[in-house]
């Protein structure tokens, strides 16, 4: 199978059992042999093709008489793919697009591949003239159409943020986008005089073939300069970093978990940022973390295993149910609630094709509960921790201020929502409070 037939059955199976981009992408990846060069061709292609859907849909409606509307999942996905490549890809000539497009028409799309071809010589011939978006129209439909997300959301964000900051964050959303690792401070080897050492850290990691830069204002952040394969670093086989973005570490920074102390992380899987607090926490004190899922349970503790952590007891349950023996007992809780996750698109394309106006409903009743059900934990004195993923103020500032009028033995002494085109992290929410003594 080549790497076309690869791009073309991810994106089937993306229309048709809404499946997720990644998990598509890394299972159909795994079953074949193939080059580095050609992992990057599928990824590049599934991802610009997700990513710019509407984009591409109104190139192709300039030389199709056919409406998008009426195309079988083949042939539009087929066209969107030659498309991506005569639009987006230098590298690719506009002659090879066309040709292979119409190999796999033959092969997926036969009576169609007469049409396929003439769309895409038609939008490869006059790509230089070709008609462009323009704001006439209207700021909503224009943004929805380029960067390829629904009217609703479009609409939301300009009403919350304005059109300029709105463009700013779809425009993020869409470019390349790098790893980011956490330090285990907790390496004997990676410190000085006991404190943790950037310099030995990257040296380290430099050893193991891997290039990093200290981030401006996390201590243990770094940014990968190179292509990072977890699977055959020894380094992250031995537990000296942890895959994780810088905002969240932004977020445990933020809970400042000292040590000997006892924490509650109630929506803990997979154990980023439990584990942040533990590393924080010099392996000294208590962590319990939540989790609904027993699968996850046992990825917390791998996880915390691999980096040398002792100090974390996983437990299956529900974070909106309250569990009597931990009354008022925990110096800190850590809400990273569920939530739509419309920071995250960058790594996470395929939810500006699922998510609907109605999930945001029915996350805030959920996100409410919990944290309500987590303030039950906080002692006097003690410190309250809310994030999300999402940049919706409903789910954000909106929620925490419902929180804080319910609950006057609570006070906010932090929030911030970060944005990726400004901070350089994932789009988050942070809020820290303190239960009065």
């Amino acid at each position: 199978m080549n790497s076309r037939e690869c791009i073309l059955n991810i994106l089937l199976k993306l229309d048709r059992e809404c499946a997720y981009v990644n998990k598509a992408l890394g299972d159909e990846l795994s079953r074949h042999e193939l080059s580095g060069v050609d992992r990057g061709f599928i990824t590049e292609i599934v991802m610009g093709c997700v990513k710019n859907r509407d984009l591409l849909d109104f190139y192709i409606m300039q030389y199709s008489k056919v409406k998008i509307k009426k195309m079988s999942v083949q042939i539009r996905n087929i066209l969107e793919m030659g498309t991506y490549q005569i639009m987006f890809l230098d590298k690719v000539p506009d002659s090879a697009a066309c040709n292979e497009s119409v190999k796999l028409a033959k092969q997926y799309a036969s009576r169609s591949s007469g049409f396929i071809n003439g769309v895409l010589r038609n939008l490869a011939r006059n790509k230089a003239n070709i008609k462009q978006l323009d704001k006439s129209l209207g700021d909503i439909e224009y943004l929805s159409v380029r960067y390829s997300y629904s009217i609703w959301l479009t609409e939301m964000l300009i009403k919350q943020y304005g059109f300029e900051t709105c463009e700013l964050i779809y425009d993020a959303s869409n470019k390349p986008y790098s790893p980011m690792i956490r330090a285990n401070r907790l390496k004997p080897d990676c410190c000085t005089g006991g404190k943790f050492d950037k310099e030995k850290f990257i040296e380290i990691l430099r050893c193991d073939g891997i290039e990093v830069y200290a981030d401006h204002e996390i201590d243990v952040c770094f940014h990968v300069n190179t292509g990072l394969d977890i699977n055959s670093s020894e380094t992250y086989k031995n537990g000296y970093y942890t895959l994780q973005n810088r905002s969240s570490q932004v977020a445990v920074q933020t809970l400042d978990p000292k040590p000997g102390e006892f924490i509650i992380d109630m929506c803990a899987a997979p154990g980023g940022k439990t584990t942040a607090a533990a590393e924080r926490m010099n392996n000294n004190g208590r962590i319990i973390a939540f989790d609904i899922h027993e699968h996850k349970i046992e990825l917390i503790n791998k996880t915390a295993e691999r980096l040398g952590i002792d100090i974390i007891s996983a437990e299956r349950h529900d974070a909106s149910v309250f569990d009597e023996k931990y009354s008022m007992l925990a110096d800190r809780v850590l809400v990273d609630a569920p939530c739509s996750g419309l920071g995250v698109l960058h790594t996470k394309p395929d939810i500006r094709r699922y998510r609907k106006p109605e999930d945001i409903t029915e996350l805030v009743k959920i996100q409410g509960k919990i944290l309500d059900t987590a303030s039950k934990y906080v002692k006097p004195g003690g410190t309250l921790v809310y994030s999300t993923c999402t940049i919706l103020k409903q789910e954000n500032e909106i929620q925490i201020k419902k929180f804080l009028d319910s609950h006057d033995d609570f006070e906010l002494y932090h929030e911030k929502t970060l944005f990726t085109h400004v901070e350089g992290g994932s789009g988050f929410y942070i809020a820290g409070m303190r239960r009065r003594k």
